[in-house]
């Protein structure tokens, strides 16, 4: 009799070892609405607030609020914390250049919190809210190990670069590094989601989640030796206007290339030349003094050598 008792306790132990472990995660399943697996520290795929999907402010999980099973906390995006995705080359203007490998660095910040996860997911434009089939675009490829990982629900699902256990263990903010091959054609949404926790392991409204979204299209390359207003630089703002002072310029370029600013008067005549430099694909600033310039409607022309732009500016009294 106490040999069968053993047996049955021993029986016992080995299932809630089996149900408890990394191996075995049901809360893979956890972009289904309702299902829900076993409360650890490991990254939980499905769940960065794609469409079908809710993200990690759930019951039973970090529980920040928001989503459909809210409960406490804050909802999500309203703690004091951020989540950002930056792209090496960038994503200037929200493009990409087909086939092209981009480490993607995901940060998760709070200040006080010491254990950070996250989700993300790039997917094709057509809305699919089923989860368990693949509408995944482009490869993901983990470069860290230690850190993250990436899986799919059932094995069949969309492909989510996560978190390892503890992957994100720091105080006030995590970083999560990986790589991603663009396709070659076709319009990308980017889900990523982000929590910040305090570590007790216990589901309630004391972590926070953030999550965004990005819609990538295809970058057009301007044709060869041709002036294009749009391509090789855009995004172009310049504030305040009227100004008096200082002239702050803004813009984002697709390529290595020379820039030069200039400002002329309505008769073409330079005014002033204000910076001449060599710059890399990315967002720029710069700030230009004419407070030497006397009041009057000028141009700032910025131009290289397969671009030109030009915007009116008013210097006031």
């Amino acid at each position: 009799m106490k040999s069968s008792k053993l047996l049955l306790i021993f029986a016992g132990l080995i299932c809630f070892f089996i149900f408890t472990s990394e191996t075995f995660q049901t809360s893979d399943l956890k972009g289904i609405e309702g299902t829900y697996g076993i409360l650890d520290s490991s990254g939980k795929l499905a769940n960065t607030g794609a469409p079908g999907e809710n993200t990690c402010s759930q019951l039973n999980c970090h529980g920040g609020g928001g989503g459909s099973l809210q409960v406490g906390g804050l909802a999500v995006n309203a703690g004091p914390g951020s989540i950002t995705l930056n792209a090496n080359p960038a994503f200037v203007g929200n493009t990409y250049v087909p086939n092209q490998v981009y480490t993607i660095t995901i940060t998760v910040a709070e200040t006080g919190k010491n254990l950070y996860g996250f989700g993300c997911e790039f997917l094709d434009n057509s809305g699919s809210t089923n989860t368990l089939t693949n509408n995944s675009v482009g490869l993901i490829t983990i470069t860290n190990s230690l850190t993250t990982r990436k899986g799919q629900p059932f094995g069949t699902g969309r492909v989510c670069a996560t978190h390892q256990p503890h992957g994100g263990s720091a105080l006030n903010a995590a970083n999560f590094i990986f790589k991603w091959t663009a396709p070659a054609s076709g319009t990308v949404n980017v889900y990523y989601d982000g929590t910040a926790s305090n570590h007790d392991n216990v589901a309630n409204g004391a972590d926070n989640v953030y999550a965004h979204t990005i819609q990538l299209t295809v970058y057009i390359p301007p044709p060869p030796n041709s002036i294009i207003e749009n391509l090789w630089v855009n995004n172009l703002k310049i504030f305040p206007n009227p100004v008096k002072n200082d002239l702050n310029v803004s813009y984002s370029s697709f390529q290595a290339t020379n820039v030069e600013a200039k400002i002329i008067d309505v008769n073409g005549k330079l005014i002033l030349k204000a910076f001449s430099k060599n710059i890399e694909p990315g967002d720029h600033n710069e700030r230009i003094d004419v407070s030497g310039i006397s009041a009057g409607v000028y141009f700032l022309v910025l131009k290289g050598d397969q671009f030109r732009k030009t915007q009116k500016i008013l210097i006031a009294d």
